[in-house]
């Protein structure tokens, strides 16, 4: 059994007004085909979806969370080479990679946040089954 002292969503979007603007535009005006799965998970059009900051909020019950973009993670992560967007646990001593690239764009992958809330969920009881069904809130 791990126990997760961090948990990291990772966008594949750079953070920082300008980055973020320059997303929305290539996204939503030029029709540029670079889109980040998880944003289209967590926010609509305009805005951050209710549901996703619900979700946030819950698991910041539990865990100590974190949101970042692709140029705001730590060193430590950068180094494993992980592809974004993903979901990245961090025990005492290793990171573990809870949903990947591949589970956002394969067949089956979450298009909201109640699909991705019980994706992350399920692996996580495999990662921490003895504490996982205490954090599950409906």
């Amino acid at each position: 059994m791990k126990q997760l002292k961090k948990i990291y969503f990772i966008y594949d979007a750079d953070g920082g007004l300008w980055n973020e603007i320059k997303y929305w535009i290539d996204k939503n005006l030029l029709r540029k085909t670079s889109a980040c799965e998880l944003c289209d998970i967590s926010h609509r059009k305009f805005f951050v979806r209710f549901e996703w900051l619900t979700f946030i909020k819950e698991l910041k019950n539990h865990y100590n969370v974190e949101v970042l973009h692709r140029n705001e993670i730590p060193q430590n992560i950068q180094d494993k080479n992980y592809q974004f967007p993903c979901v990245i646990g961090e025990t005492e001593n290793e990171l573990i990679e809870i949903l990947s690239k591949k589970v956002f764009i394969d067949q089956g992958n979450p298009t909201s946040v109640k699909e991705l809330r019980e994706q992350f969920f399920q692996k996580l009881t495999i990662l921490e089954p003895v504490l996982v069904f205490d954090k599950v809130e409906e």
